[in-house]
């Protein structure tokens, strides 16, 4: 791949989602005409449509998370979670579980937060389901 293509290429992906993108990507079909260079092109688009996808189907995933134990709320003890399992205040574990902007940034559960919460969620589970009556 000649050196130019791919520097053209890096700053495509950087463009992604903006109006600039297509634009770009219509002035590189112009520039570079040969196949080989189209088909690398055409290739490295797809490359990253192909993460673009990846990345929603993880987003999906922690949508999905979030609005089971937000549909559960009534039933157990955010308090509880927060402090027990995170070491932190309920108000923060809230932030984070409503995507509430804090400073400026929305909070969100990064993947170690949320690897804590599904462990604290099977962790309550067991403890009810070992209960007796």
């Amino acid at each position: 791949m000649n050196t130019k293509l791919k520097k053209e290429l890096e700053l495509l992906k950087v463009e992604l989602g903006t109006p600039t993108f297509d634009e770009h990507l219509e002035k590189m079909n112009g520039i570079y005409t040969s196949a080989e260079d189209k088909t690398l092109i055409s290739e490295y688009v797809m490359l990253m449509l192909d993460d673009i996808g990846k990345d929603l189907n993880e987003v999906n995933g922690e949508l999905d998370t979030l609005e089971a134990i937000r549909s559960i709320s009534n039933m157990i003890s955010f308090n509880y979670i927060a402090k027990t399992y995170f070491k932190k205040s309920k108000s923060w574990f809230s932030q984070r579980l409503n995507g509430n902007m804090v400073h400026g940034k929305r909070c969100g559960f990064n993947d170690d937060e949320l690897r804590t919460l599904r462990f604290a969620l099977q962790d309550i589970s067991k403890k009810i389901g070992s209960l007796s009556i």
